[in-house]
């Protein structure tokens, strides 16, 4: 055991589901801590189960066998968004302003992209699966830098609260699309430029309001919907499509 108090056994295979299920056979990963309950995380095509240091393997089997329809169906819905996941590939599909478009490379002697209504055509010397993505995150970022600070200032202006906005920063974070600091430092996940416009500026209004409230409070979530009338449904989707948009 290692000094974490954490020790790792593989179980393989556990069979759940039915003869016609495509998940039967599954690798389980048996975390053991000082935890007092048992828990089951889903992975693409994995299950991980967190259990105290006591739990037997009889209790960990049984405790799957339990739950086996709900992993069958986070399994699938995993899987779903593991096909859906942004890749930037030849052939491959990109969720841009909500709408699918093929992913094109087409040799030029300059760097361009080009959306068109069913094409992200990519343009450049010796374009590889590498340099095309390096691409798309420049492209991103450049149409970030023109677009999201000028649009949080304007709001922050409307909003009367320009003071306390003190800078606006772009990075590609791993699981946030905005921040805000109570020193007034607001950054974006430039990534979010795949996003529509409606959900940019949601984005923008939920981070500029909280140079008013530092919290998610009711007041927050009101002033929210005096500048974003329709946040909750923008939620929602960036809920069921963000996993479409990490890069």
């Amino acid at each position: 055991m290692s000094a974490a108090g954490l020790l790792t056994l593989k179980i393989i295979p556990l069979t759940i589901g039915s003869r016609s299920s495509d998940i039967r056979q599954l690798d389980c990963e048996v975390l053991r801590s000082r935890r007092k309950t048992l828990a089951i995380h889903i992975k693409h095509r994995k299950v991980e189960v967190r259990t105290p240091l006591h739990a037997t393997q009889r209790e960990i089997r049984a405790f799957l066998e339990g739950n086996k329809q709900w992993i069958e169906v986070k399994l699938r819905e995993e899987s779903v968004r593991y096909r859906e996941s942004l890749r930037i590939e030849k052939g491959r599909k990109i969720f841009y302003r909500a709408r699918e478009r093929e992913i094109v490379f087409q040799e030029n002697l300059t760097h361009k992209v080009i959306v068109t209504a069913d094409q992200f055509i990519i343009k450049g010397p010796s374009l590889n699966t590498s340099r095309a993505r390096e691409q798309v995150e420049s492209f991103l970022l450049e149409k970030a830098a023109k677009n999201l600070p000028d649009r949080t200032r304007a709001l922050a202006r409307y909003l009367r609260v320009s003071g306390k906005l003190k800078q606006v920063k772009l990075r590609k974070t791993k699981s946030k699309w905005g921040h805000c600091t109570s020193a007034g430092v607001i950054q974006f996940n430039w990534l979010i430029m795949l996003a529509p416009d409606s959900i940019i500026d949601y984005m923008i209004a939920h981070e500029v309001c909280h140079l008013v409230h530092m919290d998610h409070s009711a007041d927050f979530w009101n002033l929210v919907e005096s500048v974003c009338p329709d946040y909750e449904y923008y939620v929602q989707w960036l809920k069921a499509h963000e996993h479409r948009l990490w890069l």
